[in-house]
């Protein structure tokens, strides 16, 4: 397969990729390079071929911008924090064009697609996730079925002169994150030939998004001391640690890998409620009753990559790493205070991560002069949407979620 084999993290088993998310029940697999850590000259992800799970790559770009926030670190009483910005910047030649780092992971989970001539994926999104996968699969004409509940579909918007007539946007009515999850799972079993993206599963969506650190390890000369993002589901932290700990196994990189710092919504924080046991296990008790009302609905999901060996439960473990959950008011103060300092909207995880950030300094789990990585998960869609003319793609299909499949398998034919 080229420059990587796959391993089973649970058996160690080695084998080789057909576009394969399973191999061993309650198990991760990794993607094995054979070569060391060499930038290319290529931009974003591509920079750092090698360690992408792909023969080749593609025109499609996504990436990291690394930069230190000087004046935002002084703010909060820091004097080493960095910035990884994902989205729509164009001073800072930011590189994720649909606002979110969920960018990363679409432009090479398309290529290991066709790599392996996939018919077309599926995939089900709260929304910045499918932006994204339309945004590139519209651009690479290649066929795509985005399956979102209803309050997130006004966010497949793409820019008004890309064609999508490659993508289909199904909509569960009254329906929630956990349901297009269900129904896209369904349908991929009467698809032949088509494939799931595969979230946290997937090689290339934690390769690529995991190639943020890469970037950040290149701009500040060393690997953060700690990382801190807001987390819903789980690839971005495995797939950090996952670099990571390649630069330390490669003899790259000889000190130790950051430590991670996952932030979630008071109401909805099943990683946190599990890690702050330090149960490897999800509880029913971990998860709320009802359904309720967040501030950061990207970060929700019933069910996280945590338990999973080689999941969050694992990178935390191995990392020494913390978790929080930030209220509201005190998300909005941070976001304020971040884009008022550096010029820049910024999505509701970005503005959480802040928060734990300040939370952490308070309570002394971080000190002054640590090297800081906060990920800017997702930025610069206000600006974007001033200063592009995007649409928000018409639903092909509404219904509910009983109905959808035999809908869908109907309408193709």
């Amino acid at each position: 397969m080229g420059n990587y084999t796959l391993k089973c993290i649970k058996t160690n088993e080695r084998f080789d990729d057909d576009y394969t998310l399973h191999y061993t029940d309650g198990s991760l697999i990794q993607a094995e390079y054979n070569k060391a850590f060499q930038p290319t000259e290529e931009l974003g992800i591509w920079r750092y071929f090698d360690w992408m799970p792909t023969k080749k790559t593609s025109s499609q770009i996504a990436g990291t911008v690394t930069y230190k926030a000087e004046k935002l670190g002084k703010l909060i009483g820091l004097s080493n924090l960095w910035i990884g910005f994902h989205g729509y910047w164009p001073e800072k030649n930011a590189i994720c064009p649909t606002g979110s780092f969920k960018d990363m992971e679409a432009v090479p989970t398309i290529q290991r697609m066709k790599d392996h001539s996939c018919k077309g994926m599926i995939c089900a999104s709260a929304g910045n996730t499918a932006r994204a996968f339309t945004h590139y699969c519209s651009l690479d004409n290649f066929p795509l079925i985005v399956i979102v509940c209803e309050k997130h579909a006004h966010r497949i918007w793409i820019d008004n002169t890309i064609n999508t007539d490659c993508v289909k946007v199904v909509v569960v009515k009254d329906g929630t994150y956990q349901d297009a999850k269900d129904v896209a799972k369904e349908l991929s079993k009467g698809l032949p030939g088509w494939q799931l993206e595969g979230g946290a599963h997937n090689i290339a969506r934690r390769d690529g998004i995991g190639s943020l650190i890469l970037n950040s390890y290149e701009a500040i000369g060393k690997l953060p001391d700690h990382y801190f993002q807001a987390v819903g589901g789980g690839p971005g932290p495995i797939g950090v640690y996952e670099m990571m700990k390649r630069l330390v196994d490669s003899g790259h990189y000889s000190d130790k890998v950051a430590k991670l710092h996952l932030s979630q919504n008071p109401e909805h924080c099943p990683i946190h409620n599990a890690w702050q046991r330090k149960s490897r296990q999800l509880s029913e008790v971990d998860f709320p009753i009802d359904n309720p009302e967040v501030y950061s609905d990207y970060l929700l999901s019933e069910t996280p990559a945590y338990s999973v060996t080689g999941g969050v439960y694992d990178v935390l473990r191995a990392t020494g790493g913390e978790t929080y959950v930030v209220e509201e008011n005190k998300a909005i103060a941070a976001g304020i205070i971040f884009e008022e300092t550096e010029k820049i909207d910024v999505l509701s995880p970005a503005k959480v991560a802040l928060a734990s950030i300040i939370d952490a300094k308070e309570n002394g789990k971080i000190d002054c002069d640590d090297c800081i990585l906060l990920n800017v998960s997702g930025g610069g869609v206000q600006r974007l949407k001033q200063e592009k003319e995007t649409k928000i793609l018409n639903p092909w299909i509404i219904d509910g979620k009983d109905k959808l499949v035999s809908r869908i398998l109907q309408k193709l034919g």
